[in-house]
């Protein structure tokens, strides 16, 4: 790629701009980001944030229910949504020669929405189908969503995106209209776009799309400020869908806004102890007989780093055999398997560290690794203007997207590594068993 220097436009309203030129890309990419997600949406309305997310995605302004989506296809683009703790984004890529025509769409909806009857029950019902899709007729489909609650005391921070059925069911159009007018002003949003385009071109064609959109006040950032975690907490959940049990782990993170030396470190070490057959936790895990079949460690609710400020998880997700059976003599059959053959490796493992620091050789590829993804994930306009407006709206920093594989590389030092297992080492955990129902591993 041959980006050039990313720069920065506020129209009257209050709507920031980011453009991000590529000469190399003949695509455009294009994100607008909305400052609220399901841990900033108000209370007592939990999903709707989510729920709007449906609702926007339709379109707005002139362009009838539905066309949004046909409109950017037939120009040979794709577009999608997501609603995130902080933010909801849409993003759409398309040819070069349509950024008139998603600039437009996007304005459109972003001065007025489709928000009728007919498409708030449409939505509604759709979204209920996706939670029995994606969560309860899934296997596993309580994660990640019961890490929250299990580590976090603060409401807002314990919500999934999805939200309680009776909170949706009860969306009247007046609790959408007033949703909109707070969260969908444009001084609440950013514009990012990213590719093949003259970066002069595109601020006039701005300009003449959201310039004429009317300005509102932003509403004030939330405070979701977690008291330090220090327990270590077991719960328990049967899954009706799991034929096999499964550990789902929750550690804190570091604040990336104020400590990010320690969040990078933490990124490191998620990565050293998982990626590649020959990780230490695999390894470990192997010589104990565990019965782990899958296993993954990552940053971030959804596995995405620097996708929120303030209150994160480190994660672990482990699908295992079931613990070893009590002896004659009536111990417990903590030996191989068992949820807590993984928690007592990922102890170990992370003592380990703590003690000894992490192999610098094996550290520095790991973080080669990690970069080298990083880089070819960016080669797509739609992600780098996702990923360039998330950290533009959370820290400020939208050339963090770029220099993140830099600075992971010259900050996660082993000394910087070694004190992050400590911390954890230090911190609490929420640890939560998922159980198959009787019979389900027959």
């Amino acid at each position: 790629m041959t980006p050039h220097r990313i720069r920065r436009i506020i129209l009257d309203n209050g709507l920031r701009v980011l453009l991000a030129p590529d000469d190399a890309t003949p695509a455009v990419g294009i994100a607008v980001h909305y400052a609220v997600g399901f841990r900033t949406e108000p209370a007592g309305r939990s999903g709707l944030a989510h729920l709007f997310e449906h609702l926007v995605f339709q379109g707005g302004g002139s362009v009838p229910p539905g066309d949004h989506l046909r409109l950017v296809q037939d120009a040979g683009g794709r577009c999608d949504a997501s609603t995130r703790q902080d933010v909801t984004v849409y993003h759409s890529a398309a040819p070069a020669s349509a950024l008139d025509l998603l600039l437009f769409l996007e304005a459109e909806r972003m001065r007025a929405p489709h928000i009728t009857e007919e498409n708030l029950r449409s939505q509604t019902a759709v979204i209920g189908e996706e939670i029995g899709l994606a969560l309860r007729n899934r296997p596993y489909g309580c994660y990640p969503w019961i890490l929250p609650k299990a580590l976090f005391s603060r409401s807002e921070n314990t919500r999934d995106g999805y939200g309680e059925t009776a909170d949706l069911a009860a969306v009247e159009l007046s609790d959408c209209r007033e949703f909109f007018t707070r969260y969908y002003a444009p001084a609440n949003a950013h514009l990012t776009l990213a590719g093949g385009f003259d970066p002069g071109a595109a601020a006039e064609l701005v300009r003449r799309h959201f310039g004429r959109l009317p300005g509102r006040e932003p509403p004030p950032a939330p405070r979701l400020a977690e008291p330090p975690a220090r327990e270590r907490t077991r719960t328990r959940v049967t899954d009706p869908h799991a034929r096999m049990p499964a550990l789902g782990a929750a550690l804190p993170l570091p604040d990336p806004a104020t400590g990010r030396d320690a969040y990078l470190a933490h990124l490191a070490l998620a990565s050293l102890l998982s990626q590649g057959g020959d990780a230490p936790l695999r390894r470990r895990l192997r010589g104990q007989a565990s019965g782990v079949t899958s296993l993954s460690v990552g940053c971030g609710l959804f596995g995405v780093p620097m996708e929120t400020r303030g209150p994160d998880l480190l994660t672990v997700f482990a699908v295992h055999g079931p613990p070893a059976p009590r002896t004659a003599g009536g111990g417990a059959g903590g030996g191989p398997g068992g949820a807590d053959a993984v928690l007592t490796a990922l102890d170990e493992e992370v003592a380990e560290v703590a003690e000894r620091g992490p192999e610098p050789d094996r550290l520095g590829r790991v973080t080669a690794r990690w970069a080298a993804a990083a880089l070819r994930e960016l080669g797509d306009p739609a992600v780098r203007a996702r990923l360039l407006g998330t950290r533009e709206v959370l820290f400020g920093e939208a050339e963090l997207t770029d220099g993140l594989p830099r600075l992971l590389r010259e900050r996660a030092t082993p000394e910087r590594v070694r004190d992050a297992a400590a911390a954890l080492r230090s911190h609490g955990r929420a640890a939560v068993l998922i159980d198959p129902a009787a019979g389900a591993a027959a």
